[in-house]
C-alpha cells in the first residue's frame, strides 16, 4: 500500500511538472512568427538641459506613452504596444508575423510614423525609437 501511494505521489508530481513545462512552452513566440524590439528615449524633458547631464526620467515618462503599430500602407492601426520603463530609457517587444509593419506614436494631437519595418520568421527586428517631446 506505501509502494502504491508513492508511486501516485510520484506521478503527480511529473504530471504536474509536465504540464508546467508545457504551459511555459505555450508562452513563448508561436512558430512562424518574428519579434519587434527596441529602446525607446523620450526627451527633452524640460526646457533647458545641461549638456553632460542627464536626469533619470519618472518612470511614467515611457509608461503613460504607447507605441502605435500599423499594417505597411500605415493606414491600418494594428496594436497600441506598451512601453516598459528601463531606467533612462524604456524598451518595447512584440511578437508578429511576418510582414511590413509600421510603428508611430501620438504628437501634439496627431501621429508620427516611423519608416517601414520588416519582420522575419524566427528573426528579431531591431529598431529603437526616438519621442521628441516638442520641448523647446
Amino acid at each position: 500500500m506505501k509502494r502504491l501511494l508513492a508511486s501516485l505521489g510520484i506521478l503527480t508530481l511529473i504530471l504536474l511538472a509536465a504540464a508546467a513545462v508545457s504551459g511555459c512552452a505555450a508562452s513563448g513566440p508561436r512558430a512562424g512568427t518574428g519579434i519587434l524590439a527596441g529602446k525607446v528615449t523620450v526627451g527633452p524633458l524640460t526646457p533647458v538641459e545641461r549638456p553632460g547631464v542627464t536626469p533619470l526620467p519618472d518612470p511614467a515618462v515611457f509608461t503613460s506613452r504607447k507605441l502605435l503599430l500599423y499594417s505597411a500602407d500605415g493606414a491600418t492601426l494594428i496594436e497600441e504596444i506598451p512601453i516598459q520603463a528601463a531606467g533612462y530609457y524604456g524598451t518595447y517587444n512584440v511578437t508578429l508575423e511576418p510582414g511590413t509593419y509600421v510603428l508611430g506614436y501620438r504628437y501634439l494631437g496627431g501621429v508620427r510614423q516611423l519608416p517601414a519595418l520588416a519582420v522575419e520568421a524566427g528573426k528579431t527586428t531591431a529598431f529603437d525609437v526616438a519621442i521628441d517631446t516638442g520641448i523647446r
